[in-house]
């Protein structure tokens, strides 16, 4: 075997090689994750996650024709029932841009229809349509499932845990949006 400068010859026995050898299979990729330190270990892993959710989306739009965004919506409006666009995109924690793009988009789908409120007929509510009630009982092949899959075989104090620190990591690199938001929830 090639010597692979201080990793040696113990590439085939450590379990915790970075997921780029297995990928790549270049001698220059193979750098153990425990060299990587705690930060770039944990961002390493964001990025995995991200990526993850990105390929789990675009399986899910080619299958079933809604993206891992536009499910949550879906997911959401039909958890809460009718919502206004606003307390959706707080809900959601994105500009209540995106979710006016989201809607259109479903809406265009059938999966999600605009009415307005009949408590205040200015204000205009999102429920599901009949695609989208169909949609949010979907359950196999989302992301989600895969999701949900994970907590199960985490222990509560885990997954408390990684949801703190996930929420401090946004608070750091979006600190502007979460006071903004905190404000308008207030």
């Amino acid at each position: 075997m090639a010597s692979v400068g201080r990793c040696g010859s113990s590439i085939l026995k450590d379990a915790t090689w970075s997921g780029l050898w297995a990928r790549s299979g270049k001698v220059q990729d193979m750098v153990p994750d425990s060299d990587l330190g705690h930060v770039l270990s944990f961002m390493q892993v964001l990025w995995e996650l991200e990526q993850g959710l990105n390929r789990r989306s675009k399986a899910m739009l080619r299958r079933y024709g809604i993206s891992g965004p536009q499910r949550l919506v879906v997911r959401v409006v039909g958890r809460l029932g009718p919502v206004t666009p606003a307390s959706l995109a707080r809900v959601l924690r994105v500009h209540p841009a995106s979710v006016t793009r989201l809607a259109r988009t479903l809406e265009g789908k059938g999966m999600v229809r605009r009415r307005s409120d009949p408590a205040d007929r200015r204000q205009i509510l999102l429920e599901l349509g009949p695609e989208g009630i169909r949609m949010n009982r979907l359950k196999q092949g989302t992301v989600e499932h895969a999701i949900d899959a994970a907590l199960r075989q985490s222990r509560a104090s885990e997954v408390e845990v990684a949801t703190r620190v996930l929420r401090r990591a946004v608070r750091r690199l979006v600190p502007d949006r979460v006071r903004a938001m905190k404000g308008k929830s207030a």
